[in-house]
């Protein structure tokens, strides 16, 4: 090889014009591509990612955060009605406030705001129809629906600032569709676009069995299924007329029968009758040959309770003294308030009646009836108008689902499992919705 000087060796000086020629040409290309990256688009979608997760994640901070203190005075609006009634200044007035919050108020240490949110939710007793405005029944519970809006407004503020607005929205509706049991918002009413929208599902409060005389009632698939049934074989097995029905209908239709013998009438004859087994198992209750309640339905135990309960407390506000309904706290407000106005017997307990009295003679239209007739008739009215509710939303599903049965006539044995999934998913026992929305106030 013949050997060059390092001075004559030209070959280094080469490769370091490439290398730069080819830094310069990467760079013209980034300048080049530049607004390509930096577009409009790319800028739009990683705002977009970064407020659906921040909605997401708010709301979920939301649920499992604890209120350190949650303080709420049980009757509070009646017991300033009564006040009113007797005089006091309940609006600014600093030291009632301390007093009433002091002597009947209620706190709950470090509870989630689910569970917060879930108590509301279930004792609020909302009716399916209004009223001149009214559409609860729960009178005791108010305060508590406004100071959760309190808490609730507090903890978002502290989350968003001004920057987004929010509204929180959770309802619990143990048929689902149907406008009966709880509710709950916060926040401001969300516009018709542009917003970000996170939901979850929160557990109720409740335990699935219920007393009925000398039964226990299980909200089951696995033990309605034996309760409609008397066996996993279906048709045959069961004692409930409604099901008896069905049965025969399905067996003359196979067997080519007058008058089930064409598809049109054993529909029709089947709809029918399962229009009236999703009210009895939604609405009214379920009863068998002998007469007796094999399930209460739905709507009817709920109403059973509630009322049951408001019913005992009026009872005993009139035949037993105030302490033993409410306790000594109240009783220690009823002398207290009868001694600023002698010309007033009991303010609490008169105020209460009067404002359930005004409640259900308001509802039902009617101030003739007495107070356990007006709960007999207001019972009656929720159960109509959750009929005419009910049937309108759930004819379609039962013309689908009768189809469904009719197109699988050879698999009729599976009815018993496919009817309780049917009805199972008609009702939401157990979970409450929360929906959080928030939109940009301000960038």
């Amino acid at each position: 090889m013949k050997h060059r000087d390092l001075l004559q060796n030209r070959h280094g000086v080469s490769l370091l014009y490439d290398a730069v020629l080819f830094l310069v040409m990467v760079s013209l290309a980034g300048v080049v591509l530049l607004p390509a990256l930096r577009s409009n688009i790319a800028v739009t979608t990683s705002i977009e990612s970064h407020r659906e997760h921040l909605v997401d994640e708010a709301l979920q901070t939301y649920l499992v955060t604890r209120a350190d203190l949650f303080e709420y005075r049980l009757g509070g609006d009646i017991i300033d009605a009564a006040a009113e009634h007797v005089g006091i200044e309940n609006t600014s007035n600093k030291l009632y406030q301390t007093l009433s919050l002091w002597i009947v108020g209620h706190e709950q240490l470090h509870a989630t705001y689910a569970t917060l949110l879930t108590a509301d939710l279930g004792c609020q007793f909302h009716l399916p129809f209004e009223v001149l405005g009214i559409d609860r029944l729960n009178l005791l519970t108010t305060d508590f629906d406004r100071q959760m809006r309190n808490a609730t407004d507090g903890f978002f503020s502290q989350v968003f600032h001004d920057k987004y607005a929010y509204n929180l929205t959770a309802w619990w509706h143990p048929i689902k569709g149907i406008r009966f049991g709880g509710e709950f918002y916060a926040g401001k009413q969300p516009p018709l676009k542009d917003k970000y929208v996170a939901h979850h599902q929160c557990i109720m409060p409740y335990s699935p069995a219920v007393e009925l005389g000398n039964h226990t009632i299980i909200f089951t698939k696995y033990w309605l299924t034996h309760q409609l049934f008397f066996n996993q074989t279906g048709f045959g097995g069961s004692d409930i007329p409604i099901l008896m029905n069905i049965t025969n209908i399905f067996r003359m239709y196979i067997a080519h029968q007058e008058p089930f013998d064409g598809r049109e009438n054993a529909t029709r004859s089947v709809q029918q009758n399962l229009s009236a087994l999703a009210e009895g198992f939604l609405i009214t209750g379920i009863t068998n040959t002998s007469n007796s309640t094999v399930f209460p339905g739905i709507l009817n135990q709920a109403l059973t309770y509630g009322f049951e309960k408001i019913r005992n407390i009026t009872g005993t506000l009139l035949t037993e003294p105030l302490n033993e309904t409410f306790g000594d706290a109240i009783q220690s407000v009823d002398q207290f308030f009868k001694g600023l106005n002698g010309t007033v017997g009991n303010p609490v307990a008169d105020g209460f009646l009067q404002e359930l009295n005004t409640t259900l003679h308001t509802l039902c239209n009617n101030d003739s009836l007495s107070l356990d007739g007006t709960f007999s008739a207001c019972e009656r009215m929720i159960k109509q108008n959750a009929s005419v509710l009910l049937h309108a939303i759930l004819d379609p599903y039962i013309e689908s689902f009768v189809r469904y049965l009719f197109d699988g006539i050879d698999t009729i044995d599976d009815f018993a499992e496919m009817l309780v999934d049917w009805l199972f998913d008609r009702i939401s026992l157990t979970t409450a919705d929360v929906t959080l929305t928030i939109w940009t106030v301000r960038e």
